[in-house]
């Protein structure tokens, strides 16, 4: 059964406030989320809990036409979806865009040539972080900034990650997982992670914050 994401009720508030900005393609959004991972696993929050970080989730946007438009994987795959649109069925309970500084009209073509093809490619979900042909949001994020130069970091091995208890708990539970669903984390190759403004791709000097929004108490902010 369809149902609408927790931000669904305030959308037009909040998307009025971001395209004030206004949105550029290659702005990316960091969202947090209370997205569940195979088993019922709160994936979302526990990925924050572990990174110190209030996200967990990254997506580009695109300005095409007048209109801004959220790239988004996860696993419904590959998708293209009008912000508003997105905001649907959006697992976010908070979020962020940061920009990067000193963006020239080559490095936004870039971007833009970038992203459309990332969009021709069409993806799937990368449900074991292994497949080179597939993606998850943050990785997804990175190749396409990737194809311009720009290096948002942010890759660490699980272990450097978690507490070791947890660890432990991942390496059991990656073999259960495998029984039941295509899910799993790797464990001997870097994932991508949001992090905060210390460790991770927030942490990056290439982009700075321009706008926050927080659902528990329905306020936005904006620094550009």
């Amino acid at each position: 059964m369809f149902k609408h994401g927790p931000l669904y009720g305030n959308r037009f508030e909040i998307v009025s406030a971001m395209e004030g900005l206004p949105l550029e393609t290659g702005d990316i959004v960091y969202s947090a989320s209370d997205a569940k991972g195979p088993l019922g696993i709160p994936f979302g929050r526990l990925i924050q809990r572990f990174t110190r970080s209030e996200y967990s989730h990254a997506t580009m946007i695109l300005r095409e036409g007048g209109e801004s438009y959220a790239i988004d994987v996860s696993d419904w795959g590959t998708r293209k979806l009008r912000v508003i649109d997105w905001f649907d069925n959006w697992e976010a309970t908070s979020f962020c865009v940061v920009r990067f500084g000193d963006k020239t009209p080559d490095m936004e073509r870039c971007l833009t040539e970038s992203i459309l093809g990332f969009l021709k490619d069409d993806p799937s979900y990368d449900f074991n972080f292994d497949d080179p042909t597939a993606f998850y949001c943050t990785e997804a994020v990175k190749h396409m900034c990737s194809k311009c130069g720009l290096d948002l970091g942010g890759e660490f091995l699980v272990k450097e990650i978690v507490p070791g208890w947890f660890y432990a708990l991942i390496l059991a539970g990656n073999f259960v997982t495998k029984l039941v669903s295509k899910a799993s984390l790797p464990t001997d190759r870097p994932i991508a992670v949001v992090g905060n403004e210390e460790r991770g791709m927030l942490a990056s000097p290439l982009t700075r914050k321009i706008f926050e929004y927080e659902l528990k108490t329905n306020s936005f902010r904006s620094f550009a």
